[in-house]
């Protein structure tokens, strides 16, 4: 008994313990297979509607998934507090694999119409809601404080190499074996994701008194905590304006291929595994780089980069060009998120960090479903370049801004 005790106790020191693994190995499956899809459904939509209405569609698309997360994503966030995550993490990817298995469905018999496509879409949402919260607050419990950042970035990396993978092996599969095997895929992919996570042991902790609360006393308990942390809240108001900027990258991406490139769902496969190389440069480059002590010149000074090359991505001459800013973008996205994530890990108790996390999410999506139903009006009347130019702005200001946060300097 005392042997197994001390084989566990030094299992759950390791960065690369059971649980971390398995659940880094399960969320880049599903990932993978996400991101054939995402190439798949965007391109089946382009082929269907004229360019001028392709925006439109592909635009309220993602609102309907997005829109449940931020409508009910501080009230899952209590459940994520008061119940098993670990039941939440295996039912939402098992429940998201069975609606990606009836799109696929709907697309072998001819019957997936727009109508389904924003339906499914809202239920992945609402699946999403519960699922990444339950995520976020559950790393810090499987892998010890010292390898926090490591594991936060080898789990990134892990994630954007499926990107890699997914949107080039994507469009060669929609190319050859079309839409219906590419979404029965994604469907599986969820599924395998589901099955690794029931051998985790989440290590969830919950206070003495916390289960016997209100669910409307923990509501409050979460947003109160969020804005009584003013870096905590004046980042999270930031960071919503910059997610209204970053929304609509996937479609003016996708219009820059197609429209003015003239290029096919290959190239827009390539643009897509670029940014997530990038990622995982910037990614990789905090696994195997000492920690920083002060992280926040770090975290704005690669967002401020990342709002400068992104208002330039429009004016690129060609698609090299293009290429290559999706990549230094990626790198500059990726050490902010990661560095940002193990501040926040950090200074959430556990048992608050559902509910708090959940805050962020609904924040930093609440105004997505606005700027992705706008954009396909927007780009029937303005030129890519000038959109790209107008959005990169708003986060290079936005960024700048994150130096006023109280508090930002000590972290």
């Amino acid at each position: 008994m005392i042997k197994n005790e001390e084989n566990n106790k030094e299992m759950s020191q390791k960065l690369f313990n059971k649980n971390y693994v398995l659940l880094w190995f399960g969320q880049m499956v599903s990932a993978t297979g996400n991101s054939i899809q995402y190439i798949a459904l965007m391109w089946w939509i382009m082929e269907k509607f004229p360019s001028n209405q392709s925006g439109i569609v592909i635009g309220w698309m993602f609102a309907s998934n997005m829109i449940p997360v931020a409508a009910i994503g501080p009230f899952a966030g209590v459940l994520v507090d008061r119940i098993s995550r670990k039941a939440i993490v295996v039912l939402s990817d098992a429940l998201r694999g069975v609606l990606i298995l009836w799109m696929a469905y709907l697309a072998y018999t001819n019957q997936l119409t727009t109508f389904w496509i924003y339906f499914i879409s809202a239920l992945m949402g609402i699946g999403a809601a519960f699922f990444r919260p339950s995520l976020q607050a559950t790393i810090p419990n499987i892998v010890p404080d010292k390898h926090l950042t490591r594991a936060n970035s080898l789990f990134q990396t892990g994630m954007q190499f499926a990107q890699i993978i997914g949107p080039a092996l994507g469009g060669v599969l929609v190319g050859f074996l079309g839409t219906f095997f590419v979404f029965a895929l994604n469907g599986v992919s969820f599924l395998i994701s589901a099955l690794t996570e029931v051998f985790i042991d989440f290590k969830q902790r919950y206070r003495e008194n916390e289960k016997s609360k209100s669910f409307l006393r923990d509501f409050k308990e979460g947003l109160k905590f969020t804005y009584a942390k003013k870096m905590i809240f004046w980042t999270m108001i930031i960071a919503s304006l910059l997610s209204f900027a970053f929304a609509p990258v996937d479609i003016l991406i996708a219009k820059q291929v197609k429209v003015i490139y003239h290029l096919g769902a290959l190239e827009l496969g390539y643009v897509v595994s670029a940014f997530a190389l990038g990622m995982i440069i910037g990614a990789g480059l905090l696994s195997i780089l000492p920690e920083l002590k002060k992280k926040h010149n770090v975290i704005i000074l690669n967002m401020l980069a990342a709002g400068v090359l992104f208002s330039i991505m429009g004016f690129a001459s060609n698609f090299v060009i293009f290429l290559v800013l999706s990549l230094i973008i990626g790198v500059n996205v990726s050490i902010s998120n990661v560095l940002f994530m193990v501040v926040l890990q950090r200074i959430i108790p556990d048992e608050k960090r559902g509910r708090v996390f959940s805050v962020l999410t609904t924040a930093g999506t609440v105004l997505q479903p606005v700027s992705l139903a706008l954009i396909g009006w927007v780009s029937a009347i303005l030129t890519n370049s000038i959109i790209f130019l107008a959005l990169g702005i708003m986060v290079t200001f936005g960024s700048l801004f994150m130096y006023l946060v109280p508090g930002i300097r000590e972290i």
